[in-house]
């Protein structure tokens, strides 16, 4: 990934900075828990500015997931960084919309780094695991890739009105290897395809505006919401390899 990003040296300066990203505006979407939290942090403690989205600003008492905007900004902030968080549904183009517009108002029309993280169906997933895609709800599609892609491509739609007057920016798409084969169900291995495909034919046209977009796939992480799968029982009897010893923990 870095001889491609060889081309954009703006972003490799930012890379290997350390703590020197003070200055730089980022929004993560998705980031209440799991990777989108882990994200933040990490950019928070690097200087940034980070505008965190997310449906839950504070966590119920008897949730079994945990996890809000008020405590992932408070963990940014106690690491020294500068954190705004902006409930946002995803799922509803107008708050998409008003998210980006409150960061070009608030930062001057700057916006350095966008993470596309937002995905609100790894519930609906673990439910119909092993339930092949004809009998599982007609609306799985769209509980899937409404926010895993549509919502992405919204996202990075916006943030190129923002950095291609800037000429620079970096755009991340949180993807899996479920683009190239087989992983969960039908709609999850298709979106995340797509969304690979997306990364690619938008890398081209915004690599003349000195913007690089990149899809990362962090692997199979051990995030608040598996690990209550993984405490359910979720991912037992799931065939010849053992699912469970593939997490990863989040640090």
């Amino acid at each position: 990934m870095r001889k491609e990003l060889a081309h954009f040296p703006h972003i490799l300066e930012m890379a290997s900075s350390g703590r020197k990203l003070a200055g730089k505006v980022c929004i993560v979407t998705g980031a209440t828990r799991g990777i989108g939290k882990g994200i933040a942090l990490q950019l928070g403690e690097a200087g940034a500015t980070v505008y965190i989205t997310g449906r839950t600003l504070v966590a119920a008492k008897d949730s079994k997931v945990g996890g809000s905007l008020t405590d992932t900004a408070r963990e940014i902030e106690e690491r020294g960084g500068k954190c705004i968080p902006v409930q946002c549904d995803h799922t509803k183009d107008e708050e998409i919309q008003q998210l980006f517009d409150k960061v070009k108002r608030e930062q001057e029309g700057q916006l350095d780094i966008l993470v596309n993280n937002a995905f609100n169906a790894a519930k609906a997933i673990f439910d119909q695991m092993k339930v092949p895609f004809w009998e599982q709800p007609m609306d799985m599609w769209d509980t899937v890739n409404n926010v895993g892609l549509r919502n992405h491509y919204l996202c990075t739609v916006y943030a190129a009105k923002m950095m291609v007057p800037r000429n620079r920016g970096l755009i991340v798409t949180i993807s899996s290897i479920g683009g190239l084969t087989y992983l969960m169900n039908v709609p999850c291995g298709v979106g995340k395809e797509a969304c690979d495909r997306m990364v690619a034919d938008c890398a081209i046209e915004l690599k003349k505006h000195n913007i690089a977009m990149v899809s990362l796939w962090p692997g199979t992480v051990r995030t608040e919401q598996s690990s209550v799968i993984l405490s359910q029982g979720g991912f037992d009897n799931m065939g010849d390899f053992d699912v469970k010893k593939m997490f990863v923990r989040v640090h």
